[in-house]
């Protein structure tokens, strides 16, 4: 009996045992996988920490999960980027190398991460810092800092300019809810060493200066250089380097420094205004002062052959940042986002660039040796058939109905190119290597003259132009106006308000202001066939106001509502005066660059500056003052008859 229940006690141990060995086996991982080793979470200075000098827990290898976990994922994102950054991109770099002194730390109580890097570069050079850090996000998306711009200056998206020897510290930072980074960059400018380097071109203009002592190595004092002009009849220079213009030509300037075992020498080939004419190689004429720029976002336009003077010698603004930035060292204005802004650049000559940004607009810079043509097609989209163009520097390069661009004068055009589906590609042409040219440098001055009168092609409708005078009782405290009011008076232009009164201080009222027009238009004979929905059938006005509609005239109007009753603001009239010269053919300057002498200008639209330019540059109307236009106020019944007035005399 005991044999029989030990056999049967035996047979039920051996049974279970696989079932055992089994939950053992499957115990064993769980525990693995479990372990606190294995399952620690890996923090980002973990991953740092492992790309430098992996670990001994990450060499261990416990198991082989945990080796994937250690090993393949960090060298993945730990290793092969930062290599990309730090050995990759930095080769590609022509400038000198940086200097492999680097650090970096993280607080661990803020989470902040900061590296520091040294940087040499030399004067003039430049270098994109943007490069050296974490390229998940945007160059743009960092704030770039100069501690010194006066050694080393630094754009929106981290390129950096050496502007004379010395130190200066870049900071890159960006911060955006837990993560933040700042990147140092400790930047040594050194001094032209080469002898390429040594020698610098320089142009000025007659009576302007610059100070060439920026360029030199200042260790040594500008009086400690000999500083020498071979032309001082073109170029004269003081002994503490600052040149000026004298006539138009080439003069070379030197800085001489021989003592202590040290020898320098710097030359300057300066050249003053257009140079020499007979020259192969005469200097580009300047382009005009007022710009409209056409650019996709992302797009970057170089300006600074177009302006007299360095970048860095204008007050920059833009009226939108968040449309068109600008780099005021280089002269670069770069495309944002979407819409319309006006970038202005204030100095001796002050230039305005009105840019448009839209994702069907592309921008291209091209250069145009001698009389030579270039064809615009390569830069297009679709068929050439398909576009109109136009030049807005006809005399600098012409285009041609098939697309072909023909250099003309030393200096710089834009091409328009405009697609029939609203696609615009605009072409920025540089014309040089011609031997002479009779384009004229142009200056806010030459871009103020009056258009050239032209005669007027509809006086003798008007009838009975000269009326008997007609006398009005209330415009003797006026006296600026009498003379305006009478002779409009005379001329049937204008009318009183009854019993010999003309009541010069009342607003004038828009249907009041459109009779004058219409009338000074040589159109009141005409009988209109359409009008805006607001305009009473009968009314005194009604006729004009239709007129006006006809030929384009509709300053302020807005759903087709003309508001025949409400005061005209100075604005709109200037506007409705432009588009009444323009229907009869009358030819216009319409140089926006004459908006910059009025402090208030920036009241007027941007659809409005080309009529209001227009018409002061024409002499057809003139500011509240020297440097006032006050285009938001309304217009009294005295200004408008002086203003007419002087319209009518100048067609």
């Amino acid at each position: 009996m005991k044999k029989r229940l030990t056999a049967i006690l035996l047979s039920t141990v051996l049974a279970f045992a696989p079932i055992v060995s089994v939950y053992a086996d499957e115990s064993a991982d769980v525990t693995a996988e479990s372990s606190p080793e294995a399952a620690e979470p890996e923090t980002q200075e973990q991953k740092e920490e492992e790309t430098e000098a992996p670990t001994e827990k990450a060499t261990e290898k416990p198991t082989e999960k945990v080796t994937e976990k250690a090993t393949e994922k960090p060298t993945e994102k730990a290793t092969e980027k930062p290599t990309e950054k730090a050995t990759e991109k930095p080769a590609e770099s022509t400038t000198k190398a940086a200097s492999s002194s680097n650090t970096s730390s993280t607080d661990k109580n803020s989470g902040k991460v900061s590296k520091t890097r040294d940087i040499d570069i030399d004067v003039d050079d430049t270098l994109n810092l943007y490069k050296y850090v974490d390229d998940n996000y945007s160059a743009n998306e960092y704030d770039w800092s100069s501690d010194s711009t006066s050694y080393v200056s630094v754009t929106s998206k981290g390129v950096i300019t050496g502007k004379k020897k010395g130190d200066a510290t870049v900071t890159a930072t960006y911060s955006s809810g837990s993560t933040k980074l700042e990147y140092i960059f400790n930047v040594d400018v050194n001094g032209s060493s080469s002898s390429s380097s040594n020698s610098r071109k320089i142009s000025i203009d007659v009576d302007d200066t610059k100070d060439l002592y920026s360029y030199v190595d200042d260790d040594y004092d500008a009086r400690d250089y000999t500083w020498r002009s071979n032309s001082t009849n073109i170029v004269t220079v003081t002994v503490k380097g600052v040149i000026k213009g004298i006539k138009d030509g080439s003069a070379t300037v030197t800085a001489l420094y021989d003592e202590d075992d040290e020898y320098l020498k710097y030359t300057f080939n300066v050249t003053v205004g257009d140079g020499d004419d007979n020259s192969s190689s005469s200097s580009k004429v300047k382009a005009k002062t007022s710009w409209e720029f056409y650019l996709d976002t992302g797009d970057e336009v170089d300006v600074s052959s177009i302006l007299e003077d360095d970048p860095d010698e204008y007050d920059w603004d833009s009226d939108d940042e968040d449309v068109a930035a600008y780099d005021e060292d280089d002269g670069i204005i770069s495309a944002e986002d979407e819409g319309q802004a006006r970038v202005r650049a204030r100095g001796d000559t002050d230039y305005t660039f009105k840019i448009h940004v839209d994702n069907d607009y592309s921008f291209e810079e091209i250069t145009i040796d001698g009389d030579d043509e270039k064809e615009v097609e390569r830069y297009l989209d679709h068929d050439v058939d398909e576009y109109e163009f136009s030049s807005d520097r006809t005399d600098v390069a012409t285009v041609s109905r098939k697309g072909i661009i023909t250099g003309k004068a030393n200096g710089i055009a834009t091409i328009l190119c405009e697609h029939e589906d609203g696609d615009v590609t605009q072409l920025m042409v540089e014309v040089k290597g011609i031997k002479s040219t009779s384009v004229k440098k142009e200056t806010s001055t030459e871009t103020t003259t009056a258009a050239k009168p032209v005669s007027n092609p509809f006086a003798t409708t008007v009838s009975n132009p000269f009326a008997t005078a007609v006398s009005f009782t209330d415009i003797s405290h006026r006296a600026w106006a009498v003379n305006a009011i009478n002779s409009m008076a005379s001329k049937g232009f204008i009318a009183g308000v009854g019993n010999n009164k003309f009541s010069p201080d009342a607003n004038c009222k828009r249907c009041d202001f459109v009779i004058v027009l219409i009338k000074i238009l040589g159109m009141d004979k005409d009988t209109a066939s359409e009008n805006f929905s607001d305009i009473p059938s009968g009314s005194y006005y009604s006729n004009y106001v239709g007129l006006a509609k006809s030929i384009g005239i509709d300053a302020g109007v807005k759903n087709d509502k003309f508001r025949p009753d409400d005061y005209i603001t100075r604005n709109d009239m200037m506007v409705m005066v432009y588009q009444g010269l323009m229907s009869k053919g009358i030819e216009m300057n319409d140089d926006t660059s004459v908006l910059v002498n009025y402090t208030d200008s920036i009241e007027i639209s941007a659809a409005d500056e080309t009529a209001v330019a227009s018409l002061i540059n024409g002499g057809y109307i003139s500011g509240t003052s020297a440097t006032t236009l006050e285009p938001s106020a309304n217009i009294t019944r005295a200004q408008m008859a002086v203003l007419m007035d002087n319209v009518y005399n100048h067609m």
